[in-house]
């Protein structure tokens, strides 16, 4: 009984120091990280959100998005969509859909682009809404434009471990994508 507290104990602590060490990376980035432009926020590796996301802190990544897009006005919808993403890997469903809803286009052209984004998204959605009908409706209708655009493929990779880790949180069905 004693190894068990002592072990619980010991994980308690660790879990508060990684909480503080993304508490402080946070803090960091929020005084470099406004500044940067798009590009270097949120498409350079090791940077921007990136780097507090290759670091576990997913609340914190989210966090710092959400105060670029306040600070800078920036409107990319890929910020939204990396929220969304963020929020779910966190545990928090409810944030994480509100920022997918946010992401979805109101009209789709695949004669100009073949991309099923709607699907990919309402897959997701699907997913953190506990819908397997509507993950699986939506993935078989990325799965029939896989060869139309190399992103269905992709994603098609993402929404097929979300449909073989269905019981399991978000987190951990992404990160066992094949």
């Amino acid at each position: 009984m004693y190894k068990l507290f002592i072990a619980v104990l010991l994980f308690s602590l660790a879990s508060i120091s990684v909480a503080n060490d993304c508490d402080q990376l946070y803090q960091q980035h929020l005084q470099t990280d406004m500044s940067l432009d798009y590009q270097g926020f949120d498409q350079t590796p090791g940077k921007g959100f990136r780097a507090l996301a290759e670091m576990n802190c997913t609340k914190q990544a989210a966090d710092l998005i959400q105060a670029y897009i306040r600070t800078t006005g920036a409107e990319e919808s890929s910020l939204r969509w990396h929220i969304a993403q963020l929020r779910a890997s966190h545990g928090d469903y409810e944030s994480a859909i509100d920022y997918a809803n946010m992401v979805l286009l109101k009209k789709e052209d695949f004669s100009v682009r073949a991309l099923r984004w709607n699907d990919y998204v309402l897959a997701t959605i699907g997913f953190l809404e506990r819908d397997k009908v509507k993950l699986v409706h939506h993935r078989d209708r990325v799965a029939a434009a896989r060869d139309q655009h190399r992103g269905n493929a992709q994603n098609l990779k993402l929404l097929d471990s979300l449909i073989t880790y269905f019981d399991y949180n978000y987190k951990y069905a992404t990160s066992r994508i094949e």
